[in-house]
């Protein structure tokens, strides 16, 4: 039997941590108010390690920024957040081919590029929720054509080689590109 308490209680732990801890922690330390974007190497204390910026980490920040405008605080100052993660990578973070980018400097030159697709993914979202925040559909277009290239870029033999050379199949992209298409839907929805 479900216990629905026990879940209230957790949903309610993990608001508590994202408004009281993760959310102030993250917009006094993270975000770059100079390049634009957020840091993803800072300690425990806020104090940056390294400046190198994870590309999927900008468009998780977009994406539980925008989230947290929607569903927790109508923070204006959050909102901003997002959008500069999105204009961020937008300016910075896509290849000419198309894919982005892993790693990026501080002011947005490449660093190292993977054969994922996770920072287009996360971009993906992060559009998506911004474009449920602000109520702008060009955002939530480009969600789609990004996710619509993301398809492309899985489907196509040889973009992303195979990690092993041995006949497998992970999970990782089915996982992550159903909660795409779920963030997606409900754009389309509103």
């Amino acid at each position: 039997m479900i216990d629905i308490k026990y879940i209230e209680d957790c949903k309610l732990l993990c608001q508590q941590d994202l408004t009281e801890d993760i959310m102030p922690f993250w917009m006094k330390n993270g975000v770059d108010k100079v390049n634009g974007g957020v840091y993803t190497s800072v300690d425990k204390e806020g104090k940056l390690m390294d400046s190198t910026k994870s590309v999927w980490f900008q468009g998780r920040f977009g994406y539980v920024c925008s989230y947290y405008y929607n569903n927790i605080k109508k923070d204006v100052e959050i909102l901003k957040a997002s959008k500069s993660a999105i204009d961020f990578i937008e300016e910075h973070c896509i290849d000419a081919d198309g894919h982005m980018f892993f790693a990026v400097t501080a002011e947005g030159n490449p660093v190292q590029k993977r054969r994922y697709v996770f920072s287009e993914c996360f971009a993906s979202i992060a559009m998506a929720e911004y474009a449920l925040a602000c109520g702008d559909n060009t955002y939530a277009d480009k969600s789609l054509e990004l996710f619509n290239r993301i398809l492309k870029m899985i489907s196509t033999p040889g973009f992303l080689p195979p990690k092993f050379n041995i006949e497998a199949r992970g999970h990782s992209i089915t996982m992550i590109l159903i909660n795409v298409a779920l963030v997606i839907k409900q754009v389309s929805d509103a």
